[in-house]
């Protein structure tokens, strides 16, 4: 049988492969982060142990924020590819490493719909590499899944949208698609998906043909597709916890997050626009570019299809008054295809694009200077010769890229730019942070009591108390039962013998030895290090009853 590809396919299955290499970066080398993936794996890693996949907790508490969805597919991966009492990271990031590829593919499918198969092409790298999707790729959250479920329901959006400026109607696959994707999106992440396509909708009523896409798009039965995949589980989550978690999800998290800043994640209007340069790295050069040709051809249905893509869920998540980097991740696809036609129409070089080439290397020049930086301040290991060399690699590799911009080389430039973002990923997330010992408290913790058989889950021992650090992915690691608790509490579990050992912040040491009364211990080990999640720094002392130290 002979099989041949066309160049179009070709192209997809290559972006699929640079989407999957890129977001492999981090996969294995990194540690359980904190907070949000460690709650999220602790999390799936309890509907495993209790098998109950309808009550989300975080040991005993409700954790009512974003529906089932995505604790149902790390869970499905964990049994694909490991065992819950491994707690193996990486097996819980799989789903999330796959919606960056399939992003990635959507992307590529939708630039070549609007443009031709060069800008699908680099549309689809670009996005691939970009900082952020990278690192959401390796992160067991619901964020990565969301964006392959967005691009999807608007790759389906786009078909549709097409069709009508053509008057070809009566296709009931990509309404399908549309209303599917949907549907999986807010069993992921509740209703940011349907917001952007809403918001797009909104964004194309100010051109030609304003309503004649929404009947093709099948409301009647895409209400019916909903409610088949959502109304099953809305009733079991209703029984499981007496309404509360949608007076939670939607009335504190969600809304919560439109009118009030939520867990210090403020920033003023402007706060994504300010960061999206460094977020989308390799597509730096471009974006002025890409937003100013696109906005200069908005009479074209392309265009139009993109600003309203982009602008109007761009404008609310800059007012919404909670913020974090990855909120404008959905958008992500259509400025990686406004950059991607900006690169293949790319002629004389002017000033849009000498700004961006500017900005593209001064990011690149900082990125660097991290790699030699980072473990220096925050490893004891000396790594120093190493990451010096590497960092100015990376270095001579930007200015490089930049001067294929500077010199209108701007395919070129992209493409080498794309290979450089996902190697600065893998150097980052493989290198790097894995060596950075003075942020992994919570796996030396695990670490330590595992050298000295007393890990709660591979060595099979009584759990540990906890005082004065309580970051999820000490739970993850060490067991559901770890008990996070106050100084004089832990003195008291490790005194009946309730616990194989106690873990003590030093700011709480002498409460938790005046508790301990005439109990007799020993230091296990000292654990030093900073706590990322919050920037203080810590030095926890492993202590055990001394009859039972080994």
């Amino acid at each position: 049988m002979n099989l041949k590809l066309s160049p179009s396919s070709m192209r997809v299955i290559v972006v699929a492969l640079f989407a999957a290499a890129t977001a492999m970066a981090g996969l294995w080398s990194l540690p359980p982060l904190d907070r949000d993936e460690a709650r999220f794996a602790q999390a799936t890693t309890q509907m495993l142990e209790s098998g109950d996949y309808i009550a989300i907790q975080f040991q005993d508490r409700e954790r009512n924020k974003k529906p089932a969805g995505i604790y149902w597919l790390q869970a499905a991966s964990v049994n694909a590819f490991s065992t819950v009492e491994a707690r193996e990271i990486w097996a819980y990031r799989i789903p999330s490493m796959i919606g960056i590829i399939i992003a990635a593919i959507c992307t590529t499918l939708a630039g070549m719909k609007l443009y031709d198969e060069r800008t699908g092409f680099l549309a689809g790298l670009f996005l691939a590499s970009a900082p952020l999707v990278a690192a959401e790729g390796t992160i067991a959250k619901t964020d990565g899944v969301l964006l392959a479920l967005t691009c999807l329901a608007q790759l389906a959006f786009l078909h549709i949208y097409a069709r009508v400026q053509t008057n070809q109607f009566g296709s009931w696959r990509w309404p399908l698609a549309f209303w599917i994707a949907q549907g999986a999106a807010i069993l992921i992440k509740g209703p940011i998906a349907p917001l952007v396509s809403l918001l797009t909708g909104v964004g194309l009523l100010a051109g030609p043909k304003r309503f004649a896409w929404i009947w093709p798009m099948r409301p009647i039965i895409g209400t019916i597709i909903l409610l088949l995949m959502i109304v099953p589980w809305a009733l079991a989550i209703w029984h499981a916890t007496d309404g509360r978690f949608f007076t939670e999800a939607i009335g504190r998290d969600m809304l919560g997050k439109v009118g009030s800043v939520q867990e210090g994640h403020a920033g003023l209007p402007g706060y994504h626009l300010l960061l999206l340069s460094f977020l989308f790295w390799p597509a730096a050069a471009l974006i002025i570019s890409g937003v100013t040709r696109t906005w200069r051809e908005r009479r074209n249905w392309q265009a139009r299809f993109l600003l309203a893509w982009l602008i109007p869920a761009w404008v609310v998540f800059e007012l919404a008054s909670t913020k974090l980097p990855h909120y404008v991740m959905p958008l992500y696809p259509a400025l990686a295809i406004m950059a991607a036609h900006a690169a293949t129409k790319m002629g004389t070089v002017k000033w849009p694009e000498k700004i961006g080439a500017l900005i593209y290397c001064a990011i690149g020049l900082v990125a660097a200077s991290l790699v030699a930086l980072l473990p220096i301040i925050f490893s004891e290991a000396a790594m120093t010769g190493i990451c010096f060399g590497v960092s100015a690699t990376i270095a001579l590799a930007t200015i490089f890229v930049t001067m294929l911009f500077w010199r209108s080389k701007a395919y070129q430039g992209s493409i080498a730019a794309t290979a450089l973002a996902s190697l600065y990923a893998w150097t980052l997330m493989t290198v790097v942070l894995p060596s950075l010992s003075d942020l992994a408290v919570s796996p030396r913790i695990s670490i330590a009591l595992e050298l000295a058989d007393r890990h709660p889950i591979h060595n099979n021992t009584a759990p540990v108390a906890i005082a004065g650090y309580s970051e999820p992915s000490t739970v993850f690691l060490l067991g559901t039962e770890t008990a996070l608790t106050t100084p004089s509490y832990a003195a008291s579990l490790l005194r009946n013998g309730d616990v194989s050992a106690a873990i003590i912040d030093r700011s709480h040491d002498q409460e938790f030895k005046v508790a301990l009364g005439e109990t007799n211990v020993n230091t296990l080990a000292v654990i030093d290090g900073l706590n990322y999640s919050n920037g203080d720094k810590v030095t926890l002392t492993i202590y055990v009853r001394s009859p039972d130290i080994r």
